[in-house]
């Protein structure tokens, strides 16, 4: 239930990020565009607007006036400022224009254009990188140790066997490799299947065990992380993982 659960998650958390992405990558390329072809031009505070911010404090919208080519403008910051970085009036500041379109302007800062969005590129690539990576590790890993059910026709082919058993059945040691919990039931139990496997001519045979109801991890370990494997001989896909008690 945890595992489907936080797969689920990171399917989200990708899925969220891959817009985020897109997005401050194309404020960071609208910006630098912005950088490398607007010019610069002082300014200085003529007024401060103000607002109230989601904590209830009162912030202020400075606004810039500034002079290209004999005419004036102003340009009211988008960013809203409190306490002791609000400017004063009179205070100067230097601005980024449009030589095209003198009235649209920002405030030439460097962190607002590019920082800012860069770093959420860098963090967002960053985390999706990190998910697809584990994703595929876990898909190769998945795929390179497909484990069998019993009975299933496909299981490769065994070992030979090392003990006979008295009912025929013949019996083969195996390396215990770790416990699957089950989903959580409507009770809220939760069911426990050991994985175990044995190498032959140089190739894994795995196998696993039917559903117990308590986790047998410590008493594996206590018996040396071994486990009884028996068959048919006659039909080897036919195995039981007998648990030591």
């Amino acid at each position: 239930m945890t595992r489907r659960g936080g797969g689920c998650l990171r399917l989200i958390l990708g899925l969220i990020l891959i817009p985020v992405l897109l997005g401050g990558l194309a404020w960071f390329l609208a910006d630098l565009d912005r950088v490398l072809s607007h010019e610069k031009v002082e300014a200085v505070v003529v007024d401060l607007i103000p607002s109230v911010d989601s904590d209830g404090e009162t912030v202020y919208a400075p606004v810039y006036e500034y002079e290209v080519d004999g005419s004036t403008y102003r340009y009211q910051s988008s960013v809203s400022l409190g306490g002791v970085v609000v400017p004063d009036i009179g205070d100067p500041k230097t601005l980024l224009y449009n030589p095209n379109d003198p009235a649209d302007a920002r405030v030439d800062n460097v962190f607002l254009l590019l920082w800012l969005p860069g770093i959420m590129v860098v963090l967002s690539a960053l985390v999706l990188f990190l998910l697809i990576s584990r994703w595929v590790r876990r898909s190769w890993r998945a795929r390179e140790t497909e484990w069998p059910q019993p009975g299933q026709a496909s299981s490769p082919p065994w070992s030979a066997p090392q003990q006979p058993a008295a009912t025929g059945r013949e019996t083969i040691t195996a390396t215990f490799m770790g416990v699957e919990a089950s989903p959580m039931d409507e009770e809220g139990r939760v069911r426990y299947r050991v994985r175990a496997r044995n190498e032959v001519d140089g190739e894994y045979r795995r196998y696993e065990s039917d559903w117990l109801d308590e986790d047998p991890t410590l008493g594996l370990m206590q018996h040396g992380n071994q486990v009884e494997v028996r068959f048919d001989p006659d039909n080897p896909t036919d195995y039981e993982v007998i648990i030591p008690e």
